[in-house]
């Protein structure tokens, strides 16, 4: 039985799907609660909302940090690799550990606008869609990230390179 050869394009292809599935649940939710709070959703008292702001903002403020921590610990675990493929599994988990890390403040926060009708929730929740579209995983990111040689680069930099 022959396995099935992976190409640079399919590791790619099958990363940004993740990211987009990622990226998408938070709009999809935020329109939801958007919707539903538009309908008349209840309100809790302003102590319940200064509550979840401190609450969210530093769930926010330490998601976003542990991911890009989080993510710097396994990219360095990954250098020290020789294959090419075992770099791309581990940027692939290192990606996806930062994107969570960053979804579930996201998710938080629209939570928080569901209970308290407070715009300033949506706002941050919007704010993190902005940071997951800036680590958009790509090519160049994962050369830049990586410090791979000019060859492994060549390597990813062409979609039906087979990478083993």
């Amino acid at each position: 039985m022959e396995s099935m050869a992976f190409t640079s394009g399919s590791h790619f292809r099958s990363i940004k799907i993740i990211h987009f599935g990622l990226v998408t649940g938070v709009v999809f939710f935020i329109i939801v609660v958007l919707l539903v709070q538009f309908k008349g959703f209840g309100t809790f008292s302003e102590d319940i909302k200064v509550i979840l702001l401190v609450v969210t903002s530093v769930f926010t403020f330490f998601g976003v940090f542990a991911g890009q921590f989080a993510y710097k610990k396994k990219i360095e675990e990954g250098k020290s690799k020789s294959r090419l493929i075992e770099k791309l599994d581990i940027y692939r988990s290192a990606l996806i550990i930062k994107l969570a890390l960053i979804e579930g403040p996201s998710f938080f926060a629209v939570v928080s606008y569901l209970l308290t009708g407070c715009y300033i929730f949506p706002g941050i929740a919007l704010l993190l869609i902005v940071v997951f579209l800036m680590y958009r995983p790509t090519p160049d990111n994962f050369i830049m990230d990586l410090d791979l040689s000019p060859d492994e680069a060549a390597i990813v930099n062409n979609p039906e390179a087979i990478i083993d």
